[in-house]
């Protein structure tokens, strides 16, 4: 697996593979990770009731078929999603506007699938851990 991008996704031991050259993710590898799942991923999931690994394969695939008019509606619906998943940390899990702001922020690229999606979001996640 030298060579490959390998991020943990929540509530399993599994890793998501990106393959360097084309981005593309391949199916979750059984594998024991040391890493710790961002908090983003965790409270997304619960937010969304949809697990992270499909989520990020579905966006991918659909923001990849899509052409430039149905890109900017994705981005449109993400942008809307954001807001919404940020209003939720507020109220239900009571974090200050600022820190759901940025854990808010760190799943935009996610949810549009994009390969720099995840590393941002583990970035973000390590940033407002050591807060």
């Amino acid at each position: 697996m030298m060579g490959l991008s390998q991020i943990k996704y929540p509530l399993s031991n599994k890793l998501l593979v990106m393959q360097p050259q084309t981005g593309e993710l391949s199916e979750p590898v059984e594998l024991e990770t040391q890493g710790k799942t961002p908090k983003t991923f965790v409270l997304f999931e619960e937010y969304s009731k949809l697990n992270i690994f499909e989520t990020v394969r579905t966006r991918r695939s659909e923001y990849e078929r899509a052409g430039r008019e149905r890109r900017k509606e994705l981005e449109d619906e993400v942008e809307i999603e954001v807001k919404n998943f940020r209003t939720w940390l507020v109220e239900s899990k009571k974090l200050e506007l600022g820190t759901a702001h940025y854990y808010a922020i760190a799943l935009k690229g996610l949810l549009l699938g994009l390969p720099t999606g995840v590393q941002i979001a583990q970035l973000f996640s390590s940033v407002l851990d050591n807060l």
